[in-house]
């Protein structure tokens, strides 16, 4: 990577000014992935002295600044208690604790990364993303979004919700990119699916969703039929790690074994 500028923002105006005045400006979170995707950088744009490390408890929601790295994010006890555990769980899937103390929890949402093990889970939760100057939106609606973002992430809000969650990363190794990740939310006998790693990025089955939600008891066979949909409605490919097929079979035995683990007391 050819970087040719190096600044440490000193406010969020400054870090935003910047930014909008060239395309070849961009913003650093851990820096983790910024050599793979970014060929040349004019300026190089640090957040690191605008407090945005910090993980505050609202009470009914978690906000989370965008520089927190993926380990404190993990180990924060609000964020432990998320759905016993399972969101935890999947951010102690990333590499090693070296990895997890660089990598931030903004740049890794921002970059929407495919392969991550901790945006699959999070799509399971109502989370909001909040940007500067004035862009508020849901981490659904983002990782639809096909157009480059102008704003600055700055802090993650997840609503708490009572419920129990489930997550799978599948991997040949522990250090190694996932195959397929899943990650099933039950909350107010409300049944939430994600399938990442497809190896598109991560998304709600929401027509598998639709389905089971709306059965009046929940047993073997709706269970079956709910896989299918999202079998039906998902699309899955092949690359270097797996192919589609074997994606497919994967996700088949771990949404099953999702919804019946968030199911059971």
């Amino acid at each position: 990577m050819e970087m040719k500028n190096y600044k440490r923002a000193q406010s969020l105006n400054e870090a935003y000014q910047l930014l909008s005045e060239n395309p070849k400006n961009i913003l650093i979170g851990g820096g983790i992935w910024l050599k793979m995707s970014n060929p040349s950088v004019n300026t190089l744009i640090d957040l690191s002295d605008l407090n945005l490390d910090q993980i505050e408890d609202l009470g009914s929601k978690i906000k989370v600044g965008a520089m927190v790295n993926l380990r404190d994010f993990e180990m924060h006890p609000s964020i432990q208690e998320l759905g016993h555990g399972f969101l935890s769980h999947g951010v102690s899937q990333i590499l090693g604790v070296g990895f997890r103390n660089v990598a931030t929890i903004g740049g890794t949402i921002a970059g929407r990364y495919p392969f991550s093990d901790v945006i699959t889970p999070l799509l399971t939760l109502k989370v909001k993303l909040i940007f500067y100057p004035t862009l508020e939106m849901s981490l659904e609606d983002y990782m639809n979004s096909k157009t480059k973002m102008n704003h600055i992430l700055t802090h993650i809000v997840i609503e708490k919700e009572n419920g129990k969650g489930f997550f799978k990363k599948v991997a040949k190794v522990s250090l190694e990119f996932a195959t397929l990740n899943i990650a099933v939310f039950n909350v107010s006998k409300e049944i939430r699916i994600v399938v990442g790693a497809r190896p598109t990025a991560p998304i709600l089955a929401h027509e598998a969703m639709d389905f089971i939600n709306n059965q009046n008891k929940i047993n073997e066979e709706v269970i079956n039929q709910t896989v299918k949909i999202m079998l039906e409605h998902t699309k899955f490919g092949s690359n270097y790690q797996a192919s589609e097929a074997y994606r497919q079979e994967l996700a088949k035995v771990y949404v099953k074994r999702g919804i019946k683990e968030v199911l059971s007391q």
